[in-house]
């Protein structure tokens, strides 16, 4: 039984994740901006089983009172984080011209400066004991970025270059630290920047399976998971044939 904090664990990713920790036995605190959307997911993972235990904090994780305050309410409760997966994130639809710089600054706080400071709120903790995991959700547009995404794809790439740094800072001592990143997976964060019947869509994958493969490579205490099938040969190709795979990427537009 490992205890594990989610981020944004009220909708998509982050609540298939968090009922699949809890059906594991796992203890699972999720966290999110949305009362409500906390309550229905606990509500709705428990209901039927009875595996581990499940406790909704609402709040912003780009303050840093909240998420200073969280594994210290966790530890009150049942004891250290053992697991976090940085999941919360917000998705933009703009060109670089269309963004305005708050929504650069809103994407980098969302995406990036959240990650950044729970894992500083959880890392002396895991340090001390040598062991924990760190996940931090990113995207394909992390390695790959899109031109009708600026901002976003901006701050993901910030997420991945964090995630690098802080892996190879805490090699060593017991911590392990995990990038992902999804294609594209069906939620209601990115469903509407997506065309019904595109070929964008009809790749798309649940966000129940892009769970299950962050918690087989969260077992498996893995570098990197990149999911579904077309993201490990799209990143591939287009580090040996850049302008090539652009143009084809203009074919997949909504």
């Amino acid at each position: 039984m490992k205890i594990a904090w989610v981020t944004g664990g009220g909708t998509g990713i982050g609540r298939a994740l968090s009922e699949a920790l809890y059906r594991e036995g796992h203890w699972v605190v999720i966290s999110g901006r949305r009362q409500d959307a906390l309550t229905q997911a606990v509500e709705q993972i428990k209901t039927g089983h009875t595996s581990g235990d499940l406790w909704a904090l609402p709040g912003d994780v780009t303050e840093a009172a909240f998420v200073e305050d969280l594994p210290r309410k966790v530890r009150a409760r049942w004891g250290e984080i053992d697991w976090l997966i940085n999941n919360a994130g917000a998705n933009t639809n703009h060109s670089f011209q269309q963004s305005s710089p708050e929504e650069f600054e809103q994407a980098f706080r969302t995406n990036c400066l959240s990650a950044i400071l729970c894992a500083r709120a959880v890392l002396p903790a895991m340090r001390a004991r040598g062991s924990g995991s760190i996940v931090n959700v990113s995207s394909i547009l992390g390695r790959w970025a899109s031109p009708d995404s600026s901002s976003y794809s901006v701050s993901k790439y910030a997420l991945a270059g964090f995630t690098d740094a802080l892996r190879q800072e805490v090699a060593g001592t017991g911590v392990h630290v995990m990038g992902v990143y999804p294609g594209f997976i069906r939620t209601a964060m990115t469903l509407p920047f997506v065309a019904p019947g595109s070929p964008r869509a009809r790749m798309g994958k649940s966000p129940e399976s892009m769970a299950a493969a962050i918690l087989k490579g969260l077992h498996r205490q893995k570098r990197e998971v990149l999911y579904p099938w077309y993201v490990p040969i799209a990143l591939r190709l287009h580090a040996w044939f850049p302008a090539t795979l652009e143009k084809l990427r203009r074919l997949f537009k909504r």
